[in-house]
C-alpha cells in the first residue's frame, strides 16, 4: 500500500511539471501559447508621397470592343461626376499621398484621393477567396510577400466607364479587369509596378510604374462629395464635348 501511495504522489508531481492535471481534477490545463506571427520582411507602414518618375502606357492595346466603347463613352458618363472614387492603378498616379497600416493578417491602404480605403488580405491566414458577392468599385484584393516585395492581386471590379482610362477619351473596364501591384521598398524609395489586364477590352496587359518616398505629413482629410455639386461642372462643358447633348 505504501508503494502505491508513493507512486501516485510521483505521478501527480510529474503531471504538474508538464502542465497537466490528473484525471478527475477540477484544475484546467493551461492553454498552449499561440505561435507569434512572423514579422513582415519589409516595413511599408507610414505615409507615402509621389517621388521620381511615373510611367504609364502611351496607348492602350484595345481590341474592337474596347475601341467601340471608347468611341461611345463621353464626359457625362465619367463616374467622378457621381462621386464614384478613382480605382487602381490610376489612383496611384494622382498627386495625392497614401498610407499603409500593417497588421499580422492584412494591410490597410488609405488614399487622400476620394478618401479611398482598401483592405489587402494576406494569404496564409485563412482568408477566403473572392466570391460572386464581392464585386465592387475597388475590387477584392489578396496580398502575399515574395521576398521583400508585397504582391497584391485585385479582381472582382464592377463595370467602370473609366476603369482602363479615366481621362478623356475614357475607356471602360469590364468585370474581367485584374490588377497586379508589386510594392518594393529599397531604403526610402518605394517602387510600385502595376500590371492591368482586361481580356474583354484589351489584347494584352499594360504596365504602370510609380515611385514614392516617406513623408511625415499625415493623410489629409478629403471633403465629403456632394452628388449635386459633383455634377455641376458638366453644365459648363462646351457643346462640342457632348457627343449626345445629354449632360
Amino acid at each position: 500500500m505504501r508503494r502505491v501511495v508513493r507512486a501516485t504522489v510521483v505521478a501527480t508531481v510529474l503531471l504538474a511539471a508538464v502542465g497537466c492535471a490528473p484525471a478527475g481534477s477540477d484544475e484546467a490545463a493551461p492553454a498552449a501559447a499561440a505561435p507569434a506571427a512572423a514579422p513582415p520582411p519589409v516595413n511599408l507602414a507610414g505615409v507615402w508621397t509621389r517621388d521620381g518618375r511615373t510611367t504609364t502606357p502611351g496607348e492602350l492595346p484595345l481590341n474592337k470592343r474596347g475601341l467601340a466603347l471608347r468611341e461611345a463613352i463621353d464626359e457625362s458618363l465619367a463616374p467622378m461626376y457621381d462621386c464614384v472614387p478613382a480605382t487602381v492603378p490610376h489612383i496611384l498616379g494622382d498627386p495625392y499621398n497614401f498610407s499603409f497600416e500593417q497588421q499580422p493578417d492584412r494591410l490597410i491602404q488609405r488614399f487622400e484621393k476620394d478618401a479611398v480605403t482598401r483592405t489587402i488580405w494576406l494569404e496564409g491566414h485563412g482568408h477566403r477567396q473572392a466570391t460572386a458577392s464581392d464585386y465592387g468599385v475597388q475590387g477584392y484584393s489578396m496580398g502575399r510577400w515574395e521576398g521583400n516585395t508585397l504582391v497584391v492581386e485585385s479582381s472582382k471590379f464592377t463595370f467602370d466607364p473609366g476603369g482602363l482610362e479615366d481621362k478623356p477619351p475614357m475607356v471602360p473596364s469590364s468585370t474581367s479587369k485584374r490588377v497586379t501591384e508589386r510594392y518594393t521598398r529599397a531604403g526610402d524609395t518605394l517602387t510600385v509596378e502595376a500590371v492591368m489586364e482586361d481580356k474583354l477590352m484589351m489584347t494584352e496587359p499594360v504596365t504602370f510604374s510609380f515611385q514614392f518616398k516617406p513623408t511625415p505629413d499625415p493623410i489629409a482629410d478629403w471633403p465629403e462629395c456632394d452628388p449635386e455639386q459633383s455634377r455641376a461642372p458638366l453644365q459648363y462643358l462646351p457643346v462640342n464635348q457632348l457627343k449626345y447633348g445629354i449632360r
